[in-house]
């Protein structure tokens, strides 16, 4: 994974998203692009009557603030041996990012700090879905990412968990040890075995666990994920583009609010 992009916009899990990213970096000798948006909303007044105008002040302080997050990071990056550049362009933080995905490998995110924050939830959930790259969701409690450490990979043989895996490939190959994860039966079409056979192409050895279904799958997965010390989990992502906020699929919802562990989702 050689190209990484990671929003500045928000503060909010920022030093989390950071290690995590200088840790691809640094296990793929890859480069951190840092996204900084600036929404029209920040500088186009509305008058009562519907109509719009520029404001020239409110625009040079949004300028002003781009150049406070370059300098942020010249200062953060400058004994970082990662290398990296600094883009802000005019539009929401969200849409900036998507239209930068087309040309990256992954886009690092924060998950919300908890159920509250639905604004978070709401962002990385419209990222999942609309991202031309997958996305690294990083529990902002999260102190770094060890690519070198155990990977899972949640498997039901899906196309969603199929795309997610493959595009997990450069990371997976640095990890010490991955495990192929199914909750209840192994699927008929494309099983667990199948996705270990694909990844052997790629000189990854992969284990296959077996899990019953006792539970809620989200749950279940959440507590092997602790119970075999996972370091990051790969998924597949279930939704509805269309729709922003809702249309999502249980599991993805409970590790995109939730997840014990950095997650690399994919749809």
């Amino acid at each position: 994974m050689k190209s990484i992009l990671l929003s500045v916009n928000d503060e909010e899990g920022f030093e989390s998203r950071l290690q995590a990213a200088l840790d691809i970096g640094r296990a793929n000798n890859g480069h951190i692009t840092f996204l900084h948006g600036i929404p029209v909303s920040d500088y186009v007044a509305l008058d009562p009557f519907g109509g719009s105008y520029y404001v020239a002040e409110q625009r040079e302080a949004a300028l002003e603030e781009a150049e406070r997050k370059r300098e942020m990071l010249r200062e953060t990056m400058a004994n970082e041996d990662v290398s990296w550049d600094f883009l802000s362009e005019d539009g929401a933080p969200d849409d900036v990012l998507v239209s930068q995905s087309r040309m990256a490998d992954v886009a690092v995110l924060s998950e919300p700090a908890g159920d509250h924050d639905a604004d978070l939830a709401s962002s990385v959930t419209y990222m999942v879905m609309t991202a031309q790259c997958p996305v690294l969701a990083v529990p902002q409690s999260s102190k770094a990412l060890d690519c070198a450490g155990k990977a899972v990979i949640a498997w039901n043989g899906s196309e969603q968990a199929g795309n997610a895996m493959r595009a997990a490939v450069p990371i997976l190959q640095t990890a010490s040890s991955v495990e192929v994860v199914t909750i209840g039966e192994d699927p008929a079409y494309f099983p667990a075995s199948t996705a270990a056979v694909y990844l052997s192409r790629h000189g990854i050895k992969a284990d296959l666990i077996q899990r019953e279904r006792n539970e809620k799958i989200a749950d279940a997965m959440h507590s092997l994920l602790i119970d075999r010390e996972a370091d990051y989990m790969v998924m597949g992502a279930y939704g509805h583009s269309r729709v922003r906020q809702t249309l999502f699929g249980g599991v993805s919802r409970h590790f995109i609010q939730r997840s014990p562990v950095p997650v690399f989702m994919a749809h």
